[in-house]
């Protein structure tokens, strides 16, 4: 499967995008500090702007540009209808962020998604852009 393909895949697969309907969302990201606490946050941003089919503010804030220009290349040009297409892909998901490890300006966060019949458990790498956390990548588990 071509790199372009397999990264459209991984946002249609990836279960962090909605939050079960109905269902309050627990903030992971008070389970943790400074900037473990950011990257967290990060996460459950992505999530919420998810839940919100809210595609403009995942390209524009939340992913690192290196991977909107992946999904941009993927996509045809347009990373808000790329994300806003698989986001209607989507099932719902509760995401809680488990673990955060920070290294070298980098960071892993590693998410558990519960939904239907399977948990799954993926891990998003995220890099600092002016100063702020954002996804670059979308892991696998």
């Amino acid at each position: 499967m071509a790199a372009p393909t397999r990264l459209l895949a991984l946002l249609v697969a990836l279960p962090l995008v909605l939050s079960a309907c109905g269902q309050a969302a627990k903030d992971s990201a008070s389970d943790f500090q400074g900037d473990q606490k950011a990257v967290a946050q990060t996460v459950e941003d992505l999530q919420s702007a998810s839940r919100k089919h809210d595609s403009s503010r995942i390209c524009t804030t939340l992913l690192a540009p290196a991977l909107v220009a992946q999904i941009k290349k993927a996509s045809g040009g347009d990373c808000d209808k790329g994300v806003k297409d698989s986001l209607s892909d989507a099932d719902s998901f509760e995401l809680q962020v488990q673990k955060v490890t920070i290294a070298d300006g980098k960071a892993s966060a590693v998410v558990k998604s519960e939904g239907g019949d399977k948990d799954r458990v993926d891990t998003l790498e995220l890099v600092k852009d002016g100063g702020v956390w954002k996804i670059a990548t979308l892991g696998a588990s």
